[in-house]
């Protein structure tokens, strides 16, 4: 991964909701959206970063300075 992370409106939402500790599904019905967009959303931002899973994308955007935990 290179170069500065920019995130999208909805990534960023997706991503503080989750950080609160939502689940998919909840973070969906938040959104108004299915679990399936969530993920679908997750996933094109860990292909972006070069990351296999949730916890290597928490790491990354946790060293960024990306997501904080309330």
């Amino acid at each position: 991964m290179q170069g500065e992370i920019v995130l999208t409106p909805r990534e960023k939402e997706i991503l503080e909701l989750l950080a609160e500790g939502r689940t998919t599904a909840s973070a969906a019905r938040h959104l108004g959206v299915s679990s399936r967009t969530v993920s679908y959303s997750l996933r094109a931002l860990m292909d972006r970063l070069g990351v296999r899973n949730r916890f290597q994308l928490g790491i990354v955007l946790g060293a960024a300075d990306m997501v904080r935990t309330p």
